[in-house]
């Protein structure tokens, strides 16, 4: 059930969209935008790095990496971090999440994503609820919105059947960093993103 969760937070994620728009066209672009996505996953004359990038090209402006790394080790982490810490952890979590992505998209088997409601939640904060339809199971998907003054509407974290990427990673991460200094975790990520990359 663990590895079936992973595998469709880390499919979600990356099939967001950009949604600098009025409220009232985000469902119609996310539904375009995936649609698209799902053409270039399921094009079997490219390799699954290839289908990967492109849509790292098409959808990386609609996330806000920075505030989703700072949310995965806490305010309270993060305040004690150097700039040039910030930046290094930064990119590795981005790149964990891709890579993870890259892995995870060998198993995509046909399932849809149909669009639901965008809710706003407060006065800067909104969710998109969608469904990832299967051939044996529904998994409802909310997709995390928050309003930028200068990008419009961002995506900060996505909760799949109830489970928040953004607290699954700083859960893990927490463990880790109750043992031993930010360096010594820096390092330790980096060491996973490395072997990840091998595989």
């Amino acid at each position: 059930m663990v590895k079936k969760i992973i595998f469709l937070v880390c499919t979600v994620l990356f099939l967001g969209s950009s949604v600098y728009a009025l409220e009232g066209d985000v469902k119609d672009i996310m539904s375009s935008k995936i649609h698209k996505a799902l053409i270039v996953i399921k094009d079997k004359n490219e390799t699954t790095e290839q289908k990967a990038q492109k849509i790292f090209d098409m959808f990386d402006e609609a996330f806000d990496y920075n505030l989703m790394a700072r949310l995965s080790v806490g305010s309270r982490v993060w305040r004690g971090l150097s700039d040039e810490q910030k930046k290094s952890y930064t990119d590795t979590f981005v790149s964990l999440l891709k890579q993870s992505f890259i892995e995870k998209l060998k198993l995509y088997n046909d399932q849809d994503i149909v669009i639901k409601d965008f809710i706003k939640t407060k006065q800067k904060r909104a969710k998109l609820d969608t469904e990832l339809v299967g051939k044996k199971d529904t998994i409802k998907i909310d997709y995390k919105f928050y309003l930028s003054k200068k990008r419009g509407w961002l995506i900060y974290d996505v909760v799949v059947a109830d489970v928040s990427i953004i607290q699954s990673y700083r859960k893990q991460f927490s463990d880790l960093l109750n043992n031993m200094s930010f360096d010594e975790f820096l390092k330790k990520i980096k060491e996973v993103d490395t072997e990840d990359k091998k595989q």
